[in-house]
């Protein structure tokens, strides 16, 4: 578990020895059962989570209707952003869509590494970064593309999407009906 964790740190940016061990400290393997809330919508999570293996995702409620805002996957980390970061009660609820194996880290451990280790805080920067990124890289793609080209964006990106993420919630994500995705997916040229 652990070294799946840090050669996915690496890829990122290197750590020396030092960092390694306090982090090494720090980490708690868990195991998730299929459907379990990770956070809930209103509460607050200090949780980053590191995803050994297993799939995930975040969606809200609005307005009685479920709408899913992204997945995760092995090697990736994930949190609520307004919780973890902001300190303010989720927007989101993050559910496991399998078993799955995690390793956890809260903010304070975070923030203690950072203090500490250097090296530690140029990691949580370009993690920080990367995760910008990919969200304004979304809210792009919401707003600028359509639900066909978002489904293949989706599986060029995530191609096991289709085989580990129940189809309600790959059209929720698409902001479509099921109806739509299946004709969606009869054209789709991947």
């Amino acid at each position: 578990m652990k070294e799946q964790f840090f050669g996915a740190l690496a890829t990122i940016s290197p750590l020396r020895q030092e960092t390694i061990e306090d982090i090494e400290h720090c980490l708690v393997p868990v195991h998730f059962e299929k459907n379990t809330l990770l956070v809930r919508e209103g509460e607050i999570s200090n949780k980053m989570y590191f995803i050994i293996k297993g799939a995930t995702r975040a969606y809200y409620f609005h307005q009685d209707k479920e709408y899913t805002d992204w997945f995760m996957f092995e090697n990736m980390f994930m949190c609520s952003l307004l919780s973890f970061f902001g300190g303010m009660p989720s927007a989101q609820f993050i559910e496991t869509l399998e078993p799955s194996d995690m390793l956890v880290l809260t903010k304070e451990q975070i923030d203690w590494l950072c203090e500490k280790h250097h090296d530690m805080q140029t990691l949580n920067s370009r993690i920080l970064t990367y995760g910008l990124i990919s969200l304004q890289q979304n809210v792009i793609d919401q707003r600028f593309k359509t639900a066909q080209e978002r489904y293949v964006i989706l599986l060029k990106s995530f191609p096991e999407t289709i085989k580990r993420v129940p189809l309600k919630h790959i059209a929720s994500y698409l902001g479509v009906t099921q109806e739509t995705l299946s004709r969606i997916r009869a054209s789709a040229i991947i």
